[in-house]
This record gives structure tokens, C-alpha cells and sequence, in this order.
């Protein structure tokens, strides 16, 4: 029911790909991702200030984290297991490592998904909350 493991092993168990500006399983397509203006990296960095509650000091520090900008967004919709499943479904199942992921439709462009993940097979898997 656990897994205690990093986020590359989160990508190769849950099957949505932990790299890129889709990488946060949480967020999904609504990221709050952005490009670096030096280099052109992916950076996270204050997209977890919208996970704190909407009254929370460290959401109106205009210093501290993005120079001038207060956090207004609220988190992103949590999704029921169901529309997990309706998301996953028709993904193809692969059990072989070393294999590189297939080419999915969408990929990249609103979805991170590389597979269907192994564990939809166990029967309480589309029920699971976690």
C-alpha cells in the first residue's frame, strides 16, 4: 500500500513522467511550471505556496519568495481515483524495464503519462484514496 522511494522511482510505479513542466503529479496539467530566464530550465520554485491556506503570511510576502507577487491561486482540484482511472485507462501496460515509454498521445502537451501503471490491475487499485 506504501512506497518509501524517490521521485524517478515515483515515475517508473506511477507511470506519469517526473520531468519536464508537467512533472508535478499533484499539479498535473494545472502547473504552475516556468522557464528559467537564464539557462531555460524548469523551475518549481513558490508553486507550493498555493497549497497553504488562503489567509497563511507566507502566500502575501511580496520578499521572500517571487520578488513582487502575492499568491492568489487556489491548489488544484484533487481527483477521485475514478477520474484517475478514466485518465489511465486506455494507456498501453508496460512491465518491461529498460523498455523506453511509448509513444502516448498528448504527451507532454497536457498530460504526463507514459503508462499505465501495474498496479490498476490489483482489483481495489481504482478505489484507493492514497
Amino acid at each position: 500500500m506504501w512506497t518509501i522511494n524517490d521521485f524517478h522511482v515515483y515515475d517508473m510505479l506511477s507511470g506519469w513522467g517526473t520531468h519536464g513542466r508537467l512533472a508535478c503529479p499533484y499539479c498535473m496539467e494545472d502547473k504552475k511550471a516556468f522557464q528559467l530566464a537564464n539557462g531555460g530550465e524548469t523551475s518549481w520554485f513558490d508553486c507550493h505556496c498555493r497549497f497553504l491556506t488562503s489567509d497563511h503570511a507566507f502566500r502575501r510576502n511580496k520578499n521572500a519568495f517571487k520578488k513582487g507577487e502575492v499568491e492568489r491561486d487556489e491548489p488544484p482540484r484533487m481527483l477521485t481515483p475514478t477520474q484517475v482511472w478514466r485518465r489511465v485507462r486506455d494507456f498501453p501496460k508496460v512491465t518491461e524495464t529498460g523498455l523506453p515509454p511509448p509513444n502516448v498521445y498528448g504527451y507532454g502537451e497536457w498530460h504526463h503519462w507514459t503508462k499505465r501503471s501495474i498496479f490498476w490491475d490489483l482489483p481495489y487499485w481504482k478505489d484507493n484514496l492514497l
